[in-house]
């Protein structure tokens, strides 16, 4: 797997996004608002190789893929998803976590099945109980992601 350049801050940077992303309900007229957004900001920034996916359980409830995005963006999404399902945050904090020490790096046993960088985070319920959905972009570089 590919070395992803991260640093220290990031993962308090990230556990605080991951708490911004909580919500009462999230319904799917607020994922399509989300996705629009999401499609909106980077095709000003990345000009059309970014691709977006929202799945509530084992449902996508929103998916683009601008003109320049390619069928392996769909593979780089579902590994981040399956990084995500299997820590319980975004992928980049797995990365950043196991860094730190704080997470064990249990999809090494598989690395193949799943991607530690930047690019899913889960929608948490309020209390954080457990993700309504998670939200995957490829494409894009991380440092967007941290801002």
């Amino acid at each position: 797997m590919k070395n992803f350049y991260t640093e220290e801050q990031w993962n308090e940077i990230l556990k605080q996004q991951e708490s911004v992303l909580r919500y009462d309900t999230f319904t799917r007229k607020q994922a399509l608002e989300l996705g629009l957004l999401i499609a909106e900001i980077t095709g000003e920034k990345y000009h059309g190789s970014v691709a977006v996916r929202i799945v509530e359980d084992e449902t996508t409830v929103f998916a683009y893929k601008m003109e320049g995005a390619t069928l392996e963006a769909d593979w780089w999404m579902t590994n981040k998803l399956a990084a995500s399902r299997l820590t319980g945050m975004s992928s980049l904090r797995a990365l950043t976590a196991s860094r730190a020490g704080e997470l064990e790096a249990s999809w090494k046993v598989r690395e193949e099945n799943f991607f530690v960088c930047g690019g899913c985070i889960p929608v948490f319920m309020r209390d954080g109980s457990r993700p309504f959905a998670y939200v995957m972009v490829s494409g894009m570089d991380t440092g967007t992601i941290i801002r």
